[in-house]
């Protein structure tokens, strides 16, 4: 059975974040995409606007946890106009261990994400660890 186009784009971004390729990356979100991080108190919460904040908001990621961040991708679940990804988000910081179901919700216009909502399972033991 072959895999929902959608579902292949998440794939493939999942890699290219997974390799760090930049150009991969860029090239599946639209320029003025949106990524809405949950919290309020924590390093990385809010809304990340367009490549500059979303490459920033990555970046942060990767600086916050010296490296450590890495992501196992669980399922994907597309449909023409969106798609649900779960995936399982690891990291150390500071002494302290993330390990955390989370979702995320992708919505497409044009073959490009163009807005993503991630939803972690126990936001505050989400907003410690980037605290």
């Amino acid at each position: 059975m072959n895999e929902h186009p959608n579902a292949t784009r998440i794939r493939n971004l999942f890699e290219a974040f997974r390799t760090r390729d930049v150009t991969a990356v860029a090239s599946g979100l639209a320029s003025d995409a949106v990524w809405h991080f949950p919290g309020k108190r924590g390093a990385l919460a809010g809304s990340h606007v367009g490549h500059a904040g979303i490459f920033a908001f990555l970046a942060r990621v990767g600086e916050l946890t010296q490296g450590t961040f890495g992501l196992d991708l669980e399922e994907i679940i597309a449909s023409d106009r969106s798609a649900v990804v779960f995936f399982r988000g690891h990291a150390q910081r500071n002494g302290r261990i993330l390990d955390n179901p989370t979702s995320l919700k992708i919505r497409f216009h044009e073959g490009l994400a163009v807005e993503l909502w991630e939803f972690v399972w126990d936001l505050d033991a989400v907003e410690e660890f980037w605290s």
